[in-house]
């Protein structure tokens, strides 16, 4: 008589019944239909990508967010500018009638002053500890009242530098200055010396970067002595030459130079979308048409000059006041297109979170559902399974 033997069949019914048990659990515990890899490999694979794409949603979302506050304080900051050049013009205006003696002009430039303190102010506009309008020189003030003169800090009477002093090689002397609203840099190579540098100083007054009559020089106490009749402000990180340092005394009232830079950095907000994260405050206040340098005419104009000075300079503030304006538009929209972004990766990420959900997840109740299933059908199994296991020959011979 042949006895099938069925053990091998109720163990892996059983061990199918137990793995659909533990998976059910899973489900229910997760709320997810796909686990590990093997529950669903097409699914596993789509979802991958997915998640990807969800991670540079969320990081395109942070940048943004970071970046949103920031240009934001930089076009309120310039919306303040615009105000205070609005009044700067009524003052001119005022000024320039030729009812107004010279006492009133005195007050009315004390009160353009005071406007060209609150613009530099504004200049200087700090964000979370970081100047909005610097470039990437964003750690110190951009914009510095400016000195006729800057003396080194290296150099004696007893060990005096000379115009053939090596400067320290790789090393960068800058000269800001407020008058032209423009900067030169020197850039040291190995073997240059002081010469070299006053050669390009002189270079740069001839091409109008530097104004005229700037110049270095080494002083009676065998100093480097950098001088210009317009005001500058002068750093350098040359060791040969030290910290260059400006006299109080020769500091150039209502005259500020940029030592910020020019730099413009940008940040990925899309795939394919980057927008620029800052605006150096050159472009805005000392290029073109020379914010802070047109409310110095005003003032120098008001203390001094005839009406009809008084009336040129007013005429370049609104010019300056145009200028400004144009500055703001590509900052606005910058600031439009980032909310513009932001609504959109919202919503993207809702759909990509519809997307996983959908491949990956499972509803409470069909989770359930299986569940039970699942216990009734492992229950059914253990049942068979009491009664099968414990057969043996002689069970069956009887």
């Amino acid at each position: 008589m042949r006895v099938a033997n069925m053990v091998p069949d109720m163990q892996y019914a059983m061990q199918q019944s137990q793995q659909a048990l533990s998976t059910a659990l899973q489900q229910v515990s997760t709320s997810l239909r796909v686990n590990q890899l093997s529950d669903d490999p097409s699914a596993s694979a789509i979802m991958v990508t997915s998640l990807a794409e969800s991670a540079n949603v969320d990081q395109y979302t942070k940048n943004i967010s970071s970046l949103q506050s920031k240009m934001q304080t930089a076009d309120a900051s310039l919306n303040s500018v615009v105000t205070s050049l609005n009044s700067a013009i009524t003052l001119g205006t005022s000024g320039a009638t030729g009812t107004v003696n010279s006492e009133n002009k005195a007050a009315i430039a004390t009160q353009v002053q005071s406007i060209l303190s609150a613009v530099v102010g504004q200049a200087n506009t700090e964000y979370q500890g970081v100047y909005v309008f610097g470039g990437s020189e964003s750690t110190t003030p951009p914009f510095v009242q400016a000195s006729t003169t800057y003396t080194s800090a290296q150099g004696s009477s007893t060990v005096p530098l000379a115009m053939t002093t090596p400067l320290t090689p790789n090393s960068t002397t800058t000269i800001s200055d407020a008058s032209t609203g423009e900067t030169m840099s020197f850039h040291a190579a190995a073997g240059d010396t002081i010469a070299n540098l006053e050669t390009a100083i002189n270079t740069a007054v001839t091409a109008g970067t530097l104004s005229p009559g700037t110049s270095a020089t080494i002083d009676a106490s065998g100093n480097l002595s950098i001088n210009s009749s317009g005001g500058v402000v002068v750093t350098t990180n040359a060791t040969t030459l030290g910290v260059m340092t400006a006299s109080l005394s020769t500091m150039v009232a209502n005259a500020y130079a940029y030592v910020g830079n020019s730099t413009v950095d940008s940040v990925q907000i899309g795939e394919s979308t980057s927008v620029k994260t800052n605006l150096p405050g050159n472009q805005v206040f000392t290029s073109g048409a020379n914010v802070i340098g047109s409310l110095n005419g005003l003032i120098s104009a008001l203390q001094s000059g005839s009406s009809t000075q008084i009336g040129g300079a007013t005429t370049a503030i609104t010019t300056a006041l145009n200028y400004v304006s144009e500055q703001r538009v590509p900052l606005d929209s910058t600031i439009s297109q980032l909310s513009s972004q932001e609504s959109y990766l919202g919503q993207e990420t809702i759909t990509l979170t519809s997307q996983q959900t959908a491949l990956v997840g499972i509803n409470i109740a069909e989770a359930a559902t299986n569940l039970s299933q699942a216990e009734l059908t492992n229950s059914a199994v253990l049942a068979a399974a009491a009664k099968v296991l414990p057969q043996t020959l002689l069970d069956y011979l009887k």
